[in-house]
């Protein structure tokens, strides 16, 4: 091959037919081109279907909608709720270990019933107002 020529435009050992070939193969053009194509995209849509399986089986473990804590642990962080309804960090860090729990979950459940709180003692107000 002279030191010229393009590797890409050498003709190398193939004949005409083995050339014109090779280029409806890579265009997807003829008849096996196109089984070729057509297979492995059948494989591709089913490799992404056992995916999306995957995946969904996957977050129904993840997020099962059972309690996390059991009555008793339930019970101890009420009372606790109801001595201090904003722990500081070094509690909340307590009842974590306590429960074996992360203190993101300790500090979301604290928040969470905050907000269930103030929201019953709001509807009670405004009860109490219109019943003036």
């Amino acid at each position: 091959m002279p030191w010229d020529q393009n590797p890409e435009q050498s003709n190398g050992n193939y004949s005409e037919n083995e050339q014109k070939g090779e280029q409806k193969w890579r265009e997807g053009g003829g008849e096996a081109g196109g089984k070729r194509e057509r297979e492995k995209e059948e494989e591709n849509e089913k490799e992404l279907e056992d995916e999306l399986e995957k995946r969904k089986r996957e977050n129904k473990k993840q997020y099962s909608k059972g309690r996390l804590v059991s009555k008793s642990l339930m019970d101890t962080l009420w009372a606790k709720f109801k001595l201090n309804r904003c722990p500081t960090i070094q509690e909340s860090l307590s009842l974590s270990f306590e429960f074996g729990m992360t203190h993101k979950q300790i500090s979301q459940w604290f928040c969470k019933k905050r907000k269930k709180y103030n929201r019953e003692m709001s509807k009670r107000k405004h009860k109490e107002k219109q019943t003036r």
